[in-house]
């Protein structure tokens, strides 16, 4: 009996084209027609508080917490409280829940703040930003 190779990229590609969505994970997938159309709208240009909700990535969570969590460690290691973490959220709106934010990443800044202030007006820091966001209008 001879067995013929199968592909298992496509025949994963297949399944998961064929299987129904499961509602947690419907919000990060999106009908880019309907993004660029919201997006080409711009209703947060005229409003201010036009977005009034956010929902976040799994992973985006996770990494947050693990960034906190440096923070409270590196805070307790100077013998002190908790140091005040920083980060970047990327996100996009939600063509099919206005006024909502989907948080799809996350990404931690070089800044400590302490609880009177924090300085992130750095040369580092914003060479950090900078960087950053030329590396995502790359990669994304």
């Amino acid at each position: 009996m001879e067995v013929e190779p199968v592909s298992t990229s496509s025949t994963a590609a297949a399944q998961a084209a064929a299987a129904p969505l499961d509602k947690s994970d419907a919000r990060y997938t999106f009908d880019e027609t309907r993004l660029a159309t919201l997006r080409s709208s711009a209703p947060w240009q005229n409003d201010p508080k036009y977005l009034q909700s956010a929902t976040f990535s799994p992973s985006a969570v996770m990494k947050m917490l693990m960034h906190c969590h440096s923070g409270v460690e590196k805070g307790l290691k100077k013998g002190g409280n908790p140091i005040e973490v920083m980060g970047l959220m990327l996100g996009r709106p939600d063509p099919d829940t206005p006024k909502t934010l989907v948080v799809t990443d996350v990404f931690p800044l070089p800044i400590e703040g302490f609880e009177t202030r924090v300085i992130a007006d750095d040369q580092d820091v914003v060479n950090y930003m900078i960087e950053l966001g030329e590396s995502l209008e790359r990669t994304r």
